[in-house]
């Protein structure tokens, strides 16, 4: 529903990766796209991982990421494809995924832009490098866009084209996943900041597990309290040395369990 007119467009090659769904989701996407290609992941490797592995098969000069709860029409994608081709200074575009920052105005430079939607200039990719493989979820592209910058290449919101982002609705909430999500920002949070020498004050992991705990004793409601607990959990796991990832590439996530696999 989101991505089908630009697909069916048949204006670009596309590839759909599919993070281990459990539903026969692949095998619709080969019914109702049979000129994409369709990469079924084994088990959900993550966004980053999972980005990475679509980003290895791109032939092109430029590479569009798009999650799957976004809108974006050819005219749009044609638009943003447009400032690219203009610009050589600039390795990653994205469009303006709020309402509040569609403005109309030429494309500005950012420290980062959102992972819902990302062009890539893919030459200078493979020179930054593509997403970090040590994060689940959360902070991988602020990380990669940080990368970007370090080598001296821009990156930019193009702000007179917009995609709809459909918020929190790739993947249907429920209290396992709502964990794992929770305990991965508390996670990758205290990685963003430890990789990139940013770790002290409010952001040492120390002081951000202690928030987050607090944090979990003052919230009145229990959806919150649980919030805070698990990404506690995940900065206190940071700072025992524990990866995102268990031996058999699964993600951690609090002992809880999410599609059928432990999550401890």
């Amino acid at each position: 529903r989101c991505l089908g007119p630009v697909i069916d467009s048949k204006a670009y090659p596309t590839i759909i990766i599919d993070n281990a769904s459990r539903d026969g989701s692949p095998n619709a996407y080969r019914d109702c796209f049979p000129g994409a290609i369709v990469k079924a992941l084994s088990q959900n490797i993550g966004y980053g991982r999972a980005a990475n592995v679509g980003l290895e098969l791109v032939e092109t000069p430029y590479a569009l990421l798009l999650n799957p709860d976004l809108t974006a029409s050819l005219d749009g994608v044609e638009a943003l494809l447009a400032h690219a081709l203009q610009d050589l200074e600039t390795a990653i575009w994205g469009p303006a995924t709020l309402k509040s920052d569609f403005t109309g105005e030429p494309p500005a430079s950012m420290e980062w832009i959102s992972g819902s939607a990302m062009l890539f200039d893919m030459e200078k990719l493979r020179t930054i490098g593509f997403f970090d493989e040590n994060i689940f979820l959360f902070f991988e592209e602020t990380d990669l866009c940080r990368r970007a910058r370090n080598k001296g290449f821009k990156v930019k919101l193009c702000r007179d084209v917009h995609f709809n982002h459909l918020l929190g609705q790739a993947c249907a909430s429920n209290p396992a996943v709502d964990a794992l999500k929770a305990w991965h920002y508390g996670w990758s949070r205290c990685y963003y900041f430890d990789k990139h020498g940013l770790a002290y004050g409010k952001r040492a992991p120390r002081r951000q597990y202690r928030q987050y705990l607090l944090k979990s004793w003052l919230a009145m409601k229990g959806e919150k309290r649980h919030k805070y607990r698990f990404q506690s959990m995940g900065a206190a796991a940071f700072i025992r040395g524990e990866e995102a990832f268990r031996d058999d590439g699964s993600p951690r996530a609090g002992g809880r369990r999410v599609a059928g696999q432990d999550m401890r």
